[in-house]
């Protein structure tokens, strides 16, 4: 088994649960090298390709690179897989969708991406899903070892910092090891097609979960609630749009039992790791 993108939050919450594999870095492998990915995944049986260009805004300032990494990476590694008779399980986003379904998203629910980020994950599971057998497992709101929301909105609240959030999007944030356990259960069955997972309760927005986190940290400050236009108009940057709900359906995903934990003990857990 190998695993690309082994850096980030995902990659490092699954290496004790699958510790035969070969965890590659972004140094360890470049996607966009496709000589190397075919090199690299001789032998492999199941690789788990997280590797990616996850900044959603950059991706909006460096669209070309983030084609590059998200949808030819993507390629060159289901190509090679294919070529060496491996499964492959890719993990895309909630922000393949536009936000304008009342309900949850479903898995058979067309993409429509508001931003390049999200563009660039549609065509990346377009070459997965042309390979049979492979798996798309769509998540929403990581977080684990890293930079990440929660990690940031805790240490503005310790330091005082006037919180001002996001309140009109809502999704369900999901803990890195979570998405690693669902995925580690995944590895050992045969399940292919897209799959939606992440953490499980009633969804939030931002600001929601902000208050949650920090009031777990125990620094229970005020958050002003804005809404997207606003944070862009003040952001003095560019800030790719998100859709204004990106809930994902966990139907397909209990019925299958895969592992879900809610989402508001996971940040419980988390929150405490932060010093």
């Amino acid at each position: 088994m190998v695993v690309t993108g082994a850096g980030g939050q995902v990659g490092l919450a699954l290496r004790p649960l699958l510790p035969a594999g070969r965890f590659l870095t972004r140094d360890q492998l470049d996607v966009t090298d496709g000589a190397a990915v075919r090199s690299e995944l001789k032998g492999a049986d199941v690789v788990i390709h997280l590797a990616a260009m996850t900044n959603v805004d950059e991706c909006e300032r460096a669209p070309a690179r983030a084609f590059e990494v998200n949808a030819e990476g993507a390629r060159n590694v289901a190509e090679a897989s294919a070529g060496h008779g491996a499964r492959v399980i890719y993990v895309s986003t909630d922000y393949v969708f536009d936000g304008t379904k009342p309900l949850a998203y479903e898995e058979d629910d067309p993409p429509a991406p508001l931003n390049q980020y999200g563009c660039s994950k549609v065509a990346g599971e377009g070459h997965v899903a042309a390979e049979p057998g492979n798996l798309i497992v769509r998540s929403s709101w990581i977080y684990g070892q890293g930079a990440n929301f929660i990690r940031t909105i805790v240490g503005a609240a310790r330091r005082g910092d006037p919180l001002r959030v996001v309140d009109d999007q809502r999704g369900r944030p999901t803990s890195a090891e979570d998405l690693a356990a669902a995925l580690a259960f995944l590895v050992a069955s045969d399940v292919s097609g897209v799959l939606h997972v992440s953490g499980d309760g009633d969804p939030c927005t931002w600001a929601d979960l902000a208050e949650f986190a920090i009031a777990a940290a125990g620094r229970p400050e005020p958050v002003e609630r804005i809404d997207s236009a606003t944070y862009q108009g003040e952001a003095n940057r560019m800030v790719a749009r998100r859709p204004s709900s990106s809930v994902l359906s966990l139907a397909k995903a209990e019925r299958l039992g895969v592992p879900l934990r809610p989402w508001r003990p996971s940040v419980e857990s988390y929150v405490r790791t932060l010093a």
